[in-house]
């Protein structure tokens, strides 16, 4: 059975929005054809030379904006065996019947996520835009007519809708969503200067809480300190999948083909084209020393969970030290 490498590329700095709490900070660059071919070509030669596969969630920016450049490079990669699945993360504003058409040929192409920040207009609209919550959950209908695609929310959880929790989770029952993402904001770009609306630990372990009471699970909270995101399934079954940091296991390809650990984690570690992924890999002290207790500070130094080293992206947005404490972790 092959290995699994995965990405989360940025095709585009483009965007149509500008929500308040994005990671971007620039919005006016976007790559050609040719230069992600060439990425393309890359990831797809140094993941055959060492018989690993792949899952590439592509997004910007707002990766519908060039309907040409998006439709092609789907192309290239939906006929590589290497690549075992393709999503789309977007905003989803700029779907149609004639795209979603052309989407529908790519049969790795399996998921459409898109951003929605709250289970109401105002909510929603408040951080990413007036009418978006309208025009989302008309392009969130158009969707599920495509039984082609897995049609999930991403939801980036801040202070100002953590008590959105429990209407989000209503709302992908009642909406029939595949799923729903539950995701930590982490001021980076337009955010940085929101870090009053990232939630502290008293949010955390309280969300935590929530969470295992909703689903009755037999866990205590500290049991889900290794889980930085949760999926929530709807259908087939009601279920919260949790999702561990994956560092070292995937990586975040910019427009420009640099490389960091996450997008959250604004680390440049080389370019793949002019680097490669496994020279990245092999050759960075960050990635090899950021999941290991030894290196960390303060109480992640010294933490008993073995499979938890806090969220490193969020560290280093917060203190500019990717070694610092966690601080959202809540333990004693």
């Amino acid at each position: 059975m092959k290995r699994t490498f995965n990405f989360q590329w940025h095709i585009t700095d483009r965007c149509n929005l500008r929500c308040h709490h994005c990671y971007q900070s620039e919005y006016s660059q976007g790559a050609t054809l040719d230069f992600l071919l060439s990425i393309a070509e890359k990831i797809i030669t140094e993941l055959k030379s060492r018989n690993y596969s792949t899952c590439i969630n592509i997004t910007g920016g707002e990766p519908l904006l060039d309907k040409s450049v998006l439709v092609s490079l789907l192309h290239f990669l939906n006929q590589s065996p290497v690549v075992q699945e393709l999503m789309i993360i977007t905003n989803g504003l700029l779907l149609n019947e004639n795209y979603l058409h052309d989407l529908e040929k790519f049969s790795k192409l399996s998921t459409i996520k898109l951003s929605l920040e709250g289970a109401t207009s105002q909510s929603n609209d408040l951080i990413r835009g007036r009418g978006t919550y309208k025009a989302t959950m008309e392009k969130i209908k158009m969707l599920q007519s495509h039984p082609h695609f897995k049609t999930v929310v991403m939801f980036t959880i801040q202070k100002m809708n953590l008590p959105e929790i429990d209407s989000m989770l209503s709302f992908g029952k009642e909406f029939h969503l595949d799923g729903v993402i539950l995701e930590r904001f982490i001021p980076e770009g337009q955010g940085r200067g929101l870090k009053n609306l990232v939630l502290d630990k008293y949010d955390w372990e309280n969300l935590l809480k929530k969470l295992i009471q909703y689903f009755n699970l037999d866990v205590i909270p500290e049991d889900l300190l290794p889980y930085k995101a949760f999926w929530i399934q709807f259908y087939p079954d009601f279920d919260i999948l949790g999702a561990p940091c994956n560092l070292n296991e995937a990586l975040c390809i910019m427009p420009d083909g640099m490389l960091y650990p996450c997008r959250r984690f604004i680390f440049p570690l080389g370019n793949v084209l002019q680097d490669g992924i496994w020279a990245v890999l092999e050759k960075s002290k960050l990635l090899q020393t950021v999941t290991d207790h030894s290196y960390l500070k303060g109480k992640c130094h010294s933490c008993f969970i073995e499979d938890c080293h806090g969220c490193r992206a969020l560290c280093y947005s917060l203190y500019r030290d990717p070694y610092a404490d966690d601080y959202q972790c809540f333990l004693k």
